[in-house]
């Protein structure tokens, strides 16, 4: 297939660390979804050719294998359950390309794939516009928009998608391209304006040192974000010149959603700093891994006593109001902190509901009371 080899590309290593990011989260997001409802929803916005030059699966087949070899496929593909996949892509080499790799799936018979040559914000706000118009609502929805550049989902889009109750979004904001092409040519100054919903980015013109710039442009695109109603979990991308090539963009309105995709992306940056370089030597990070997770699991304890003091508190509690919206630690720095504070005597009871507690764990039906 000689459009193959001019339309796909070499992968490069913080790619297969986005990948391993969706990966990790689509594989819990699938079955905590599937349990409540029968209908889910995977769409791929910039599904591109499917496969990378050495044969590395792209998003859209990444997707599909993880639903199609889950562990727990026998929930997602229980009688009653359907997967839809959508699938948008403009080029129409690749789209070939992706539709061929595609057909060679032998995929169960409740997912439905479907796949559009068109543009993201036509095809995707056409699909919101039938759901609108029928005062409808999607299903349990994950939207992955993985674009070159900083075009193609403008914020009036986004903003339709975030009243859609069930929704979540994972974009790659390519901040390489934003500055180095788009802040810098005036004829692509309204690009920006319909990214950011306004001109909010216009203050990082006068902004000569170029940290100061990008951690401006990051958080106003994050506070625009949150400002429609979503939580939002940013995660770096580091090139090889160790410059940032691109931010993932988490956002949620759901608390096990949030703390899930963390833990993704502590499989990427086990050191906790929601980054990662392609000069990253792996070996060197996990020398570290220990350090960091003493100090992660004991700032949070001394959080969690500075709140809870003298309560008496369901860990369920803790999970959805302390541990999922912090800017850090997951559910194993959580386990740290309590047992530690149970040493220090910090937490004089644990209440097991209708049996007796194993240990000194702390299941997720249990009920803490924190000393005074």
């Amino acid at each position: 297939m000689n459009s193959k080899i001019s339309t796909v590309w070499p992968i490069e290593p913080h790619t297969q660390a986005k990948h391993e990011v969706l990966r990790y989260y689509l594989g819990a997001w699938f079955p905590i979804l599937a349990t409540a409802h029968r209908r889910l929803l995977y769409i791929d916005g910039f599904a591109g050719p499917g496969e990378y030059k050495d044969g590395e699966d792209g998003s859209p087949i990444i997707a599909l294998k993880v639903a199609k070899d889950h562990k727990l496929k026998n929930k997602l593909q229980r009688p009653g359950m359907e997967l839809v996949f959508f699938f948008i892509e403009l080029d129409e080499p690749r789209f070939q390309n992706l539709e061929w790799k595609l057909a060679k799936l032998q995929l169960p018979s409740n997912f439905r794939v479907e796949k559009e040559r068109d543009s993201f914000e036509h095809a995707f706000g056409s699909a919101l516009s039938e759901i609108e118009e029928q005062s409808k609502h999607l299903a349990p929805s994950f939207v992955f928009i993985d674009p070159f550049g900083p075009t193609g989902f403008p914020l009036s889009l986004i903003t339709r998608l975030v009243q859609q109750p069930r929704s979540e979004v994972l974009i790659t904001f390519n901040y390489q391209a934003l500055n180095r092409w788009f802040l810098q040519d005036e004829s692509k100054h309204k690009n920006l304006d319909e990214l950011y919903g306004s001109d909010v980015w216009r203050p990082a013109l006068d902004i000569a040192d170029s940290h100061r710039r990008e951690d401006y442009l990051r958080t106003a695109y994050q506070n625009v974000l949150e400002n429609l109603g979503w939580k939002v979990r940013p995660f770096r991308m580091i090139n090889k010149h160790n410059q940032t090539q691109y931010y993932l963009f988490f956002a949620t309105a759901h608390w096990r959603g949030m703390l899930v995709m963390k833990r993704a992306m502590w499989s990427a940056a086990p050191r906790g700093d929601f980054q990662y370089s392609d000069l990253t030597n792996p070996q060197q990070a996990l020398l570290f891994e220990e350090f960091y997770e003493e100090e992660y699991s004991h700032e949070l304890a001394d959080q969690l006593y500075k709140v809870h003091n003298g309560q008496r508190v369901p860990k369920q509690t803790i999970l959805q109001d302390d541990l999922a919206w912090h800017p850090v630690c997951i559910g194993r720095h959580l386990t740290k902190a309590l047992k530690l504070l149970e040493k220090e005597s910090r937490i004089v009871k644990v209440e097991v509901p209708n049996r007796a507690r194993k240990g000194n764990s702390f299941p997720d039906d249990c009920i803490i009371t924190f000393a005074k």
